[in-house]
């Protein structure tokens, strides 16, 4: 004999059969239609004590009374099934019978249910507790209210609505709500950017600094102070933080940044430089430590190792590269670096500031030669006349054009120097150099303006005089005869200096210069015009060595770096287990409440 199984449709038939049956007998019960389940179990009890004799007639046989079943409250196929995978992943097993049973029992079986459900899951993560309950609410189970099943099934799906400008309530979810808008970049309130500084782990914080998302949070709109918001403040501008709060931070590279900055020097530790001390230094104009690489720090920035490298090859005699050569605030350092004797030649502008200063350098042994070495003076005079060769250029403007009208000025000097009586034709050159750019007139048409074209006309001028005399005088300049600065007070000390070195047929050419330059004075003190000389430089502050701080070496403040590691996924989920939590949470008070 066979039988065919039964089907699913038949299953439930039975069950709807036998839960209308249990509710006829409830029914009957309640209206006194048959006894209550007490009094019958009573009578049960009192025939059991009977004899059996006097109980069971004979020819009859002891038949049991059926005994009522317990109530159970009844779901459909797919919340059953949910449930028991629910209870399954819980590892609860019995679970659903056992609830089902108990929820039966009770006047209100969906609550009941519910607060079995939350109690099961009690114990599980926020998240996976929140989806099992959006499948269980989706099968009908009441286990979600209507107002927290929206963000649960929100919170699931990811797709989340924006959060409240101005929320009355910042609760889990409108946290949640704005760390997510964070990540993607939106437009956030200042409160809410300072809310997700304050309660978010600080890994997250420093995910979105690293992301440009907080760069908008300035320092002045935190209500108040704490290690959090200085530690933002850090990453974010750090120029807002007076000197006491960094030293709270223990931040170490911009207490030293700012000693640089003020003018101060950083130390070397134990003889070995780190990457402020090493800065310090190079400021100090000591170009002796690039000799030491040992010294070093192991570990620099990019831009200060490639500007160092820069510096070592230049002091071996390498060349100044066109971005280094534009760099104003190197032009000192640079400087120090250039081996001594080598002839200054470049088309940028630290080659024109750079050779200018050396021509005039140079020109300063001339008169020294003049008047100590005269075997030296042609040597001399070689030397300073390449290096203005070197420096000249057709470019009227700039620092070229600077530099062409001072080498201009120091050659049509030297052919003064150079010349011999009645020697028209050196004198002629020499005006000439200066005529050439005279002719030109203003700046705007390749010329020159101002005081520059003032002295350039009396120089062309005084040669132009002494072109005119026989035998001219021997000293057009007296104070760079005394190998001093034009107008210099210190001129006696130069003269004294002379002296004790001078030649013996020089002591003459020395002393006249001397005369000369208290002729010059006297005129000056009784108010009458001194004697034309012929003044160099052209162009005092253009020799003058550049100011301006160097980005490299005095750099800017820099946002401190991470002190956190990379967030973890569990730091990543926070606002979501959070929320998750507090719609578990209210799902589960209503439920208790219900109950």
């Amino acid at each position: 004999m066979t039988t065919d199984p039964l089907t699913a449709a038949d299953v439930a038939e039975l069950r709807r059969a036998e839960l209308a049956r249990r509710e006829e007998r409830r029914v009957a019960r309640e209206s006194g239609a048959i006894p209550a389940l007490r009094a019958r179990r009573r009578g049960a009890l009192a025939r059991r004590a009977e004899p059996i004799d006097a109980v069971i007639p004979d020819g009859h046989e002891l038949v049991p009374e059926h005994v009522e079943s317990v109530p159970r409250m009844s779901l459909s196929a797919r919340a059953t099934a949910a449930l028991e995978r629910v209870a399954a992943e819980a590892e609860a097993t019995g679970f659903v019978d056992e609830a089902l049973a108990r929820a039966g029992q009770a006047a209100d079986p969906e609550a009941v249910l519910s607060a079995e459900v939350h109690e099961l899951l009690r114990d599980t993560a926020p998240l996976t507790t929140l989806k099992h309950l959006v499948e269980l609410a989706a099968c009908g189970l009441p286990v979600l209210g209507e107002d927290q099943r929206t963000r649960a099934e929100a919170l699931c799906s990811g797709r989340l609505p924006a959060p409240t400008i101005e929320p009355d309530e910042v609760d889990a979810w409108q946290l949640h709500l704005e760390a997510a808008e964070a990540y993607g970049h939106a437009t956030l309130p200042t409160a809410a950017w300072q809310r997700l500084v304050e309660r978010l782990p600080l890994p997250l914080v420093d995910d979105l600094i690293d992301r440009g998302s907080l760069r908008r949070v300035g320092a002045h709109t935190w209500p108040q102070q704490s290690d959090r918001v200085r530690y933002v403040t850090a990453r974010l501008s750090p120029e807002h933080l007076d000197d006491t709060e960094l030293e709270a931070l223990d931040w170490e590279d911009e207490e030293c940044r700012r000693i640089l900055r003020s003018g101060g020097g950083v130390q070397a530790i134990d003889g070995r430089h780190d990457q402020w001390s090493l800065r310090s230094v190079l400021l100090g104009g000591d170009v002796s430590v690039l000799d030491d690489a040992e010294a070093f720090p192991d570990h620099m920035p990019e831009d200060l190792t490639d500007l160092v490298s820069s510096l070592q090859e230049v002091r071996r005699g390498g060349p100044v590269g066109r971005q280094l050569g534009q760099a104003r605030s190197l032009f000192g350092l640079l400087e120090d670096c250039l081996p001594e004797g080598i002839l200054i030649s470049g088309r940028t502008d630290f080659h024109y500031w750079a050779g200018t200063r050396r021509m005039h350098r140079l020109l300063d042994d001339v008169h020294w030669a003049l008047a100590c070495a005269p075997d030296r003076v042609q040597e001399a005079l070689h030397a300073t006349t390449q290096q203005a060769l070197a420096v000249r250029s057709p470019e009227s403007r700039g620092m070229a054009g600077k530099a062409d009208r001072e080498a201009r000025a120091v050659q049509a000097y030297l052919c003064f120097l150079d010349a011999r009586p009645n020697d028209k034709d050196r004198f002629d050159r020499g005006i000439g150099l200066l005529e050439d750019v005279l002719k030109r007139g203003s700046s705007r048409r390749g010329g020159v303006d101002g005081e520059q074209r003032r002295r350039m006309v009396s120089l062309s001028e005084l040669l132009q005089s002494l072109r005119l005399v026989p035998k001219p005088q021997a000293v057009i300049n007296p104070y760079l005869a005394l190998c001093v600065e034009h107008g210099s007070a210190d001129w006696r000390q130069g003269w004294r200096d002379l002296r004790g070195q001078a030649a013996p047929d020089r002591i003459e050419y020395i002393n006249s210069a001397k005369d000369r330059v208290q002729r010059i004075e006297a005129a000056r003190r009784l108010g009458q015009e001194p004697e034309t000389v012929y003044v160099l430089p052209l162009n005092e502050r253009f020799l003058s060595v550049p100011g301006g701080r160097n980005e490299v070496l005095q750099p800017n403040p820099q946002p401190m770096d991470r002190r956190t590691g990379a967030s973890s996924e569990e730091e990543q989920q926070w606002t979501a287990n959070e929320a998750a939590r507090e719609i578990i949470g209210r799902c589960a008070a209503g439920s208790r409440n219900d109950r």
